[in-house]
């Protein structure tokens, strides 16, 4: 982990001012502010320090307009490093960066990750904390004309899909996206919000996104009566919360993943995403 701090008699509450800088080499980190009123146990003083690497994939992860942190996974993130006497900090960036980041050991943790082969080679992964699952959204004035039933369908209409850079979209996505014809149909962005944007700006034709993330992102952006989500959907996957192996050791996950199993036993998980509106 990165850093001891045995100085501190009670976990510092910090908020970010403003996001991160992406791919600077020694990015600023702030302490994240902790619940008063934790649904497991804390230990009485802090007895390491924690940084975990966030994106704006909201509603599990965001900074508001105020500068403060919010979503599923860093309350989370919050509860199981308390529940372990670790002080949480964060360090904003795109996913692209988070994975470099982890794999250098600037970073300790991200969360909502899919578990993979290649990530296995540097990364250490928790038990599996929520499902996801991801949906087509499409411009709602063409719901009628794409009555298609599967990705590959929508695909072979010439249709063009955005989707984010690194993510993992399940075996069936992955081999469409680089083992078979239609590679080429499939355009890359680093954040999300920006697959909404060419959405709109007829650059693409339909963009996958976890269902959570893009209702609350259509309700914000008000674009309730221009973007629909199709029917075509992706099986639900569970998540995990990824640890560098250049930074953590497999003794501490284990710690981290008894919080972890506290939080799904009690409840407090599941009540989390639905108040988030899950």
């Amino acid at each position: 982990m990165n850093g001891i701090t045995k100085a501190l008699f009670a976990i510092v509450v910090a908020m970010l001012v403003g996001c991160a800088p992406v791919n600077q080499d020694e990015p600023d980190v702030t302490e994240m502010e902790m619940d008063p009123e934790p649904v497991v146990e804390m230990y009485s003083e802090p007895t390491c320090t924690l940084v975990m690497g966030f994106e704006s994939w909201e509603p599990y992860q965001y900074t508001s307009v105020n500068g403060e942190m919010g979503g599923v996974d860093i309350e989370i993130a919050q509860r199981a490093a308390a529940h372990i006497g670790c002080v949480l900090r964060a360090q904003q960036g795109t996913w692209r960066d988070l994975l470099i980041w982890l794999q250098d050991g600037e970073i300790d943790l991200v969360m909502g990750a899919s578990l993979t082969p290649g990530r296995l080679e540097y990364a250490h992964f928790s038990i599996p904390y929520r499902d996801e699952q991801f949906s087509l959204f499409i411009r709602s004035a063409e719901a009628r004309r794409h009555n298609m039933d599967s990705i590959e369908e929508f695909l072979a209409e010439g249709l063009r899909v955005g989707i984010v850079n690194e993510y993992f979209y399940g075996e069936e996505m992955q081999e469409l996206m680089y083992e078979s014809e239609y590679g080429s149909q499939f355009v890359g962005a680093r954040l999300n919000e920006l697959n909404m944007a060419r959405l709109l700006d007829g650059d693409i034709d339909g963009f996958m996104e976890d269902n959570l993330v893009a209702a609350s992102i259509i309700r914000r952006r008000g674009f309730a009566d221009l973007i629909t989500r199709h029917k075509i959907s992706l099986p639900p996957s569970e998540v995990y919360v990824m640890f560098s192996r250049s930074a953590v050791t497999e003794a501490e996950v284990d710690e981290f993943n008894l919080a972890l199993q506290e939080l799904i036993n009690t409840g407090f998980i599941d009540d989390l995403i639905t108040r988030y509106g899950g």
